[in-house]
């Protein structure tokens, strides 16, 4: 029997509505059971994770913060955190950009101006410089950094030099400039020895792009982005009916019923 690694965007196509469908479940319960890998693959990093994916779910393991961090099994194994340096560069271009800037972490999220955002909810951790980072925050591995409003394209061009960037319609993301959704595809496909045939990757926006060409079958969800469902081997129900657990029964359960 041949198995599948599959990888699951978070918000949009796992999460829907506040929610994880039933049906959802259901199928990420019973592809483990069979001997299947079902990873989340996500930009936020682990520490912005909502709590309910984590508890609700039998994961195999996650991908967060852009390719960043993989966890499989409760084990760590790729952890790249953003250095001092990085840091200061984005604290910097957010003082004279006058941008709100959060910065997630491996266990926390950590907001800095973000009273400089309308429409960005405040996580309720803050720092006011680096110096009151490092003391209050000694051991926090940043995977991502994020502005709260999106970069102008001239900012955006000069951010891409330095980092893995992604400026979406009201935020902008970015992390390490050698991680991203594809890149720790390919190293858990290698790690688990499952060629990119019986990869399945599901999404729903454009910022899933890279991970959806990286994967041998693309799904994309019924209520997804226009733009992104010509990249799709499948286009799956809507996320709030259950997109992911119907592509689940029909590509891998069905086949071994």
């Amino acid at each position: 029997m041949n198995k599948y690694l599959i990888f699951l965007d978070i918000d949009g196509t796992l999460l829907s509505r506040g929610g994880i469908h039933p049906r959802n479940k259901a199928a990420i319960e019973q592809a483990i059971a069979n001997g299947h890998a079902v990873f989340i693959n996500s930009g936020r990093a682990k520490g912005n994770f909502p709590k309910q994916i984590l508890q609700e779910l039998p994961l195999t393991g996650i991908v967060a913060g852009l390719g960043c961090y993989i966890e499989m099994n409760g084990n760590v194994l790729h952890s790249v955190a953003m250095t001092d340096d990085d840091i200061a560069y984005a604290i910097k271009i957010a003082d004279e950009w006058n941008l709100g800037l959060s910065l997630e972490g491996e266990d926390m999220v950590i907001d800095y101006h973000q009273e400089r955002s309308s429409h960005w909810p405040s996580c309720g951790r803050k720092f006011e410089s680096q110096e009151e980072l490092k003391s209050c925050y000694p051991n926090l591995r940043v995977s991502k950094m994020g502005y709260m409003d999106p970069l102008p394209a001239a900012l955006a061009a000069a951010m891409q030099e330095r980092f893995t960037l992604i400026n979406h319609p009201t935020y902008a993301e970015f992390g390490n400039k050698h991680c991203n959704k594809a890149t720790a595809m390919e190293f858990l496909m290698r790690h688990l020895g499952i060629d990119r045939d019986h990869v399945i990757a599901m999404g729903d926006s454009y910022n899933d792009t890279e991970m959806l060409q990286a994967a041998g079958i693309a799904v994309v969800m019924g209520d997804g982005h226009p733009d992104v469902k010509p990249l799709a081997d499948l286009v799956t129900i809507p996320s709030f009916e259950g997109g992911v657990g119907y592509a689940i029964e029909e590509l891998v359960l069905k086949s071994q019923a």
